[in-house]
């Protein structure tokens, strides 16, 4: 039997209880297709320190015969998996009992940001990572910070310069990770509207994000190889 929708005053009223005034609003706002990012960078021309994982851990980018672990995680098919890595993206894992348990995209010069739904420019020696994710068990290991300490210091040693992340704002948990390897908040990033109306706007205190080496722009998705969604 179809479970009925509660009214729209019955979800405003929860949604007030457990988010406050704010959450109704942005509730609201959402439905107009407004979203916001909080946005992070990490220079890499300061020190990378390789951190180590709270258990046995081995850490490298996938290559093609990793397909397997990587779908059997749940991140992605495997038409995905391809498709990013022939874009040159690079997937960065985390081994830990056996298995894969710790995935992180890194994407260079074009790559599309679905919650957005705008695509991030990227200069040569800018990289940003997306689709960061640990298996729920295998969380608080330290599994993501020290795949990415030596992620970072690969790219350093190949010329890269700066790198991004972008958090949603309502998730206070997924913070510390980053800070954890030198992340830094710089702004955020919002958009509203949606096809030719979408308008992007990113707060950057002043600082126009073209002095950066990297700029985001509406709408231009490209397909399955970029459905790339918040870090």
């Amino acid at each position: 039997m179809a479970t009925r929708k509660a009214p729209p005053w019955v979800r405003l009223s929860s949604v007030y209880r457990e988010k406050g005034l704010g959450g109704v609003w942005f509730g609201v706002l959402s439905k107009a297709g407004y979203r916001r990012l909080v946005l992070l960078e990490r220079r890499l021309d300061e020190p990378v320190d390789v951190l180590a994982p709270r258990s046995d851990a081995s850490f490298r980018p996938l290559e093609s015969d990793d397909e397997a672990a990587f779908v059997a995680l749940g991140q992605g098919d495997a038409a995905a998996f391809r498709q990013r890595r022939e874009r040159g993206h690079e997937c960065w894992g985390a081994w830990c009992s056996g298995g894969l348990r710790h995935v992180a995209w890194i994407g260079f010069r074009e790559v599309w940001v679905e919650y957005l739904s705008c695509t991030l420019l990227l200069e040569d020696g800018v990289a940003y990572v997306y689709r960061s994710y640990t298996e729920p068990g295998y969380r608080r290991l330290g599994l993501g910070p020290a795949s990415h300490s030596r992620c970072m210091q690969a790219l350093q040693r190949q010329g890269c310069r700066l790198m991004l992340a972008a958090v949603l704002p309502d998730n206070p948990w997924a913070f510390p990770p980053w800070l954890r390897v030198g992340y830094r908040r710089i702004g955020v990033a919002r958009a509203i509207g949606s096809g030719r109306t979408r308008i992007v706007r990113i707060d950057l205190g002043g600082e126009p994000a073209t002095l950066r080496g990297w700029r985001l722009v509406p709408s231009r998705a490209h397909g399955a190889g970029g459905e790339n969604e918040p870090a």
